[in-house]
């Protein structure tokens, strides 16, 4: 998924703990369920806007 990809570009993670911290920190529920809205967005507000949803949940990032 692309996504995983910037967000992990962004913030210096492999892909593997990119995709980790997502799920840990429910960014692809997030990504999985506003996804019509996601893929019309530049990735750089979607990534700062799951980046709130996951420190919602715990993410430090």
């Amino acid at each position: 998924m692309i996504f995983v990809k910037m967000f992990a570009d962004k913030f210096g993670l492999t892909e593997r703990q990119a995709f980790n911290y997502l799920d840990a920190h429910k960014g692809l529920v997030f990504v999985d369920k506003h996804y019509d809205a996601i893929h019309t967005m530049d990735f750089a507000y979607a990534i700062q806007d799951v980046q709130e949803v996951c420190k919602v949940y715990g993410g430090r990032l």
